[in-house]
């Protein structure tokens, strides 16, 4: 089976590149359409503005591979052949004509990070020296003079051959420089491809060092983009957030910025529900288009309804390799979650409602604030929820200029908002007394086991939804703090699964057996709770655990509503 992808896989070494996946054989959801508005140059500079993994990446390369001018007629020509039968080809000869016609100037920020600001720097200089690298046939050529080919070889060396030593300002200079170079040599202005230009300011602001890096990045990207027309034919630059402060957007040749909130079609990243469902058709697996779109569906881009397109690949490669294969929250490994903490721990009443209710399922209204300042990230709890939409954890429903309606799109990312909340939580239990609520269920005492999780546990907690699986990862997040315990969940006895085990691990005296309910109303809470416990004793729970020879086999039913719950033993 030829295997359907737009979007590799970060292991393969092809992962993002358009040669290499059309060459191989790989499925390419057709996005060359992207091209028609770059090469109608009505704007120097646009920028992409997506959550991560939403195919940016692959885009630029597709990109790089349409216009570039390698100099090399047979590469030229090699490089022309891999669009045929796509939907630029048939765009008309405006577009074709520019085929292979300009230098290109590629480079991705993705890799610029750090820990501290001189890891970040040096990762920063050495993606521009791998640039510089790439260029360095220009040395070359006569076109440069000696002052050029000295700035060149600081950038490539350190140290040019007058002993003068590569600075700070030479390497914010270097994008521009090069774009210099590349027209001096080809007599065209150049094409210059950014990817996640926003990587290095968002590593910098968690790690401390914000100021110092953006006085870095910054400049480089003005350089290159604002005051360097005579070299720059368009620009292209992608990344998750418009950022504010930096000044990158001011001064800009009439630039076009195009966000989920871009209003029209706007399908050029992420699937359409036509596009996953052809995919299924080629790959055989039609028949479970639901739980894609269950899953992995729910972002509306203005007039366009979009799938996440990394985890539709996933997931169909795992149906390839098992088609019993379940959907699970692929996206969760390969983006910053860390603002989905910080919101749990720093955030104030409002907010915290807000994501109450997103947990919900419901949706929650806020003011547009599409210029994003990290240092004020929380001094304005709508700015929260604007990053929360622009990094794909919240998708718009409704946007009328000014004010956006918002909801959690998705089961993939719900899953991840509550594992991110339950990790904090599994932070904050410090001081619950554990071995108490232990006491109490091996007494049977179910009052004193209530008034602990009712008044210690849920009282105190900042968020919950009404979803089972939440309640399930939080009392399993509980139970597993003793440590003389082992707790496990969702693991087949008898004639089912059980929700929550919890059997002592020196000794075979005592085990506890969990299930858990949840309640529409507080007055359901009893009967739902006699439902768990009677659960554990018709699907005959206990029958794997008294085969190992535990003693005494303790069984209750937990029901949950809002922040109360009732217990029942059997």
């Amino acid at each position: 089976m030829k295997l359907p992808i737009g979007i590799m896989p970060e292991t393969t070494t092809a992962s993002e590149d358009f040669k290499k996946n059309i060459q191989t054989g790989k499925r390419y959801v057709d996005k060359t359409l992207i091209l028609v508005p770059l090469l109608r140059m009505s704007h120097e500079t646009t920028f992409f503005l997506r959550p991560r993994r939403f195919g940016k990446t692959l885009a630029l390369s597709m990109i790089k591979y349409f216009v570039e001018d390698t100099g090399d007629k047979r590469l030229n020509e090699e490089n022309r052949s891999l669009f045929s039968g796509m939907k630029i080809m048939d765009a008309g000869e405006y577009y074709t004509d520019k085929m292979t016609s300009y230098p290109v100037i590629q480079l991705t920020m993705q890799t610029v990070k750090g820990d501290k600001y001189r890891d970040a720097y040096d990762s920063l200089r050495d993606v521009i020296k791998d640039l510089y690298q790439e260029k360095k046939y220009l040395l070359k050529k006569k076109t440069l003079d000696d002052i050029d080919k000295n700035f060149f070889i600081r950038i490539l060396e350190d140290v040019d051959s007058n002993g003068k030593r590569a600075t700070l300002s030479d390497y914010k200079r270097s994008l521009k420089k090069l774009s210099e170079f590349l027209r001096k040599t080809y007599g065209k202005r150049a094409v210059i491809l950014i990817d996640e230009y926003d990587v290095p300011l968002e590593n910098a602001y968690r790690k401390g060092f914000y100021e110092k890096m953006t006085s870095v990045v910054g400049p480089l990207l003005q350089n290159a983009l604002k005051t360097n027309s005579d070299n720059l034919q368009f620009a292209v630059v992608t990344g998750c957030l418009r950022i504010a402060k930096e000044g990158i957007y001011t001064g800009l040749n009439n630039p076009e910025i195009n966000t989920c909130f871009t209003r029209g079609e706007n399908d050029l990243f992420g699937f359409t529900e036509a596009e996953v469902k052809n995919l299924l058709e080629e790959s055989g697996f039609s028949d479970r288009f639901d739980e894609f779109e269950e899953w992995y569906d729910g972002y509306v881009f203005d007039l366009s309804k979009i799938y996440n397109p990394w985890s539709v690949i996933k997931h169909i490669e795992d149906l390839c390799r098992n088609p019993a294969s379940e959907p699970m929250p692929h996206w969760a490994g390969t983006s910053e979650n860390a603002i989905i903490r910080e919101m749990a721990e720093y955030s104030d009443e409002s907010t915290k409602e807000k994501i109450d209710k997103v947990m919900r399922g419901e949706e929650i209204e806020f003011s547009l604030c599409d210029n994003i300042v990290y240092d004020e990230l929380y001094s304005n709890p709508d700015n929260v929820f604007n990053v929360l939409v622009s990094t794909g954890y919240l998708t718009a429903t409704a946007f009328n200029g000014l004010n956006v309606t918002a909801k959690i799109p998705n089961k993939e990312v719900h899953k991840i908002f509550a594992d991110k909340i339950q990790e904090w939580f599994r932070s904050t239990l410090g001081t619950f007394d554990i071995k108490g609520l232990y006491r109490a269920l091996e007494n049977g005492d179910a009052e004193q086991t209530e008034e602990m999780l009712t008044n210690e546990f849920l009282s105190a907690m900042s968020y919950y939804d009404s979803q089972e699986a939440f309640y399930h990862g939080i009392l399993l997040t509980l139970m597993q703090l003793n440590n003389d315990f082992l707790c496990v969940s969702n693991r087949e006895s008898g004639t089912g699964r059980f929700d929550i085990l919890c059997k002592q691990k020196a000794r075979r005296d005592l085990a506890i057996i969990l299930e858990v309910k949840v309640s529409a109303e507080d007055k359901d809470m009893l009967r739902d709770a006699k439902k768990g416990a009677g659960q554990i004793k018709s699907k005959n729970y206990v029958s794997d655990i008294k085969r190992e020879g535990y003693k005494e086999i303790l069984c209750y039913g937990v029901a949950f509503c809002n922040k109360k719950c009732r217990i029942v033993q059997k």
